[in-house]
């Protein structure tokens, strides 16, 4: 006779009813399988203003009146004098199945935010915030902010174009402007960015 065993079931157990095994797979029913909770992202509370540079120090900052970002040369003074284009939102999201720290990036321009999508994989400020429910495993809005090992900077992947993450170019015109670049096995300084918290 076999032992018996106690499972103390908790708010996230599914109950199985049917197995089915086919070609070499294991298949599992669950008793109300309509009710399971499909991947999705869902808004944090608290999201945190900051500054972002890359490693030649310079700021990112929402061009005024258009949809791009650039990075450019700045005193403290003048970060603050070009607020609030230059202080960002970073809002964090949970996940269904985590994959690293999930958040969106906004800005605040003339009273509107602004939300940094990579939708056809071109970085585009979009008016209004981020959905505090995105019910998907991906968005064009989510970015994957990873801290890069043996560094105190961080890194920021699409999570719509996994392998894809922001980065620094230079324009024809001089400027650097923010793009979303596909990664390599190298450490790329252009994809790095410091995070500074105010």
């Amino acid at each position: 006779m076999a032992d018996e065993m106690y499972c103390d079931l908790g708010d996230n157990a599914i109950n199985l009813i049917e197995t089915e095994f086919r070609d070499g797979t294991l298949y599992f029913k669950a008793e109300d399988d309509d009710c399971l909770q499909s991947d999705d992202f869902r808004k944090l509370e608290n999201p945190k203003n900051v500054i972002l540079r890359n490693l030649n120090n310079q700021v990112l900052m929402k061009r005024s009146g258009m949809d791009i970002a650039v990075l450019e040369d700045m005193l403290d003074s003048e970060i603050q004098a070009n607020a609030p284009q230059t202080i960002f939102i970073i809002q964090a999201y949970k996940e269904s199945e985590p994959n690293g720290l999930a958040i969106a990036i906004l800005v605040k321009s003339k009273n509107q935010i602004y939300s940094l999508s990579c939708q056809n994989k071109e970085l585009r400020f979009k008016e209004g915030p981020t959905p505090n429910h995105i019910a998907a495993t991906t968005s064009d809005f989510i970015f994957y902010q990873k801290k890069v090992i043996g560094h105190e900077k961080m890194q920021f992947e699409s999570s719509l174009y996994p392998g894809y993450f922001l980065a620094c170019e230079k324009e024809q015109q001089g400027y650097f402007k923010l793009v979303l670049k596909e990664g390599c096995q190298e450490e790329d300084k252009f994809m790095m960015f410091i995070v500074q918290y105010c």
